[in-house]
């Protein structure tokens, strides 16, 4: 049977941080809470939710983080890569709002089918693979 709830405690070692930042989460309101028995619990359902849209906080077990984001946006770091570029470049095309953006927790997400709107419409920059391709030739 699944678990509908998680004490704090369960919460903290999950995600593998201490007690003044487990209740730091939990006071921002970032998951659901109720009180049971004089006992404060973390709702699961709640919690995965929160989970699965931030970006900063890592469960011990190397589930990853950000799932709803990871999916359908892009990392300053992975446009360098993409691009074979640097952060900073990145940052200066970002400057130019290039690109549709978001910002989850302290990150700059970049939307993969803003990116690739952009990419089609440009001739300077090319893609890693791409240019693997000329170089091969």
């Amino acid at each position: 049977m699944n678990k509908k709830s998680m004490s704090v405690t369960e919460m903290r070692l999950l995600l593998g941080i201490g007690k003044t930042d487990s209740y730091w989460l939990v006071k921002k309101g970032y998951f659901e809470t109720v009180i049971i028995a004089g006992k404060m619990r973390v709702i699961v359902d709640s919690f995965e939710k929160w989970y699965d849209n931030q970006l900063h906080y890592k469960k011990v077990d190397g589930t990853p983080p950000g799932k709803n984001w990871t999916g359908i946006t892009f990392s300053i770091r992975e446009v360098a890569e993409l691009l074979c570029i640097s952060d900073s470049s990145v940052y200066e095309l970002l400057k130019k709002n290039v690109f549709r953006t978001a910002r989850v927790g302290q990150a700059t997400r970049i939307y993969k089918d803003s990116f690739e709107e952009w990419y089609q419409s440009q001739t300077y920059y090319i893609k890693a693979d791409v240019h693997k391709e000329v170089i091969d030739l």
